[in-house]
C-alpha cells in the first residue's frame, strides 16, 4: 500500500464524506387519524380484533403505519406526497393500506434505484390497545412488503399522558423517520 499524506488523506476523506452525504435522504413524516366506534384498527397490516375502535376514514383502512411510512419515503425521493401516488378521489373503498408499501417500492424504490436504510416507527395512542405483542408482526409485514430485512424496520410505542386527544383515545397518530440512499 501506498503511503498517503495527511492533507491527500483528510482531503480523500471530505470527499467521500461530501459524496455520501449527497447520496443519503432523510425523511420524516406522521399521520393521525380521529377514532370512531365500530371500525377495526390497523397498523402496519396487523388489525386488532378485540379494540372497538378505528380510523374514520372512508377510502381505506386508516392505517397510519402505512400512510406515514408512504409519506417519509417519497418525502426522501423528493417525489410529491402521498395524494400524489395514492389519490383519494379515485372511487376506491376497502383500501388496504399496507399494500401501498408493495406499491410505492415497486413505482419509486426500484426504478429510482433508491435503497432504504431505515424505517424507524412511532406509534402514539393512550393506553389501550396494548400493542406491544403484535410489534413482530408488523415489523415483518413493513420489511416484507419494502424488500428490506426485519432489521431495518424498527416499530416502538408510546403513550401520550395528558389530557390530548391522542391520551383520550379520540385518534391515533404514526410517526415516521426515513433513511434511504440512491444511486448506490
Amino acid at each position: 500500500m501506498t503511503d498517503i499524506d495527511k492533507s491527500t488523506l483528510d482531503a480523500l476523506t471530505r470527499e467521500i464524506a461530501l459524496t455520501l452525504a449527497q447520496k443519503q435522504r432523510l425523511a420524516f413524516a406522521s399521520d393521525f387519524h380521529a377514532f370512531t366506534e365500530d371500525r377495526q384498527l390497523t397498523l402496519a397490516g396487523v388489525t386488532f380484533e378485540d379494540f372497538s375502535k378505528g380510523p374514520n376514514t372512508k377510502r381505506s383502512d386508516g392505517d397510519v403505519v402505512a400512510h406515514a411510512i408512504v409519506m417519509a419515503l417519497v418525502a426522501a425521493a423528493n417525489k410529491g406526497d402521498i395524494e400524489d401516488w395514492f389519490s383519494s378521489s379515485d372511487g376506491q373503498t376497502g383500501v388496504k393500506s399496507i399494500e401501498y408499501l408493495s406499491e410505492i417500492y415497486n413505482r419509486l424504490i426500484e426504478p429510482e434505484h433508491l435503497l432504504i436504510s431505515t424505517v424507524d416507527v412511532t406509534i402514539i395512542c393512550g393506553n389501550q390497545p396494548r400493542m406491544k405483542k403484535h410489534i413482530h408482526d408488523m415489523q415483518h409485514n413493513i420489511a416484507e412488503r419494502l424488500k428490506i430485512s426485519i432489521d431495518q424496520a424498527h416499530v416502538k410505542v408510546s403513550s401520550m399522558d395528558g389530557q390530548d386527544e391522542i391520551a383520550r383515545l379520540e385518534g391515533i397518530e404514526a410517526r415516521v423517520l426515513i433513511s434511504l440512499w440512491e444511486g448506490l
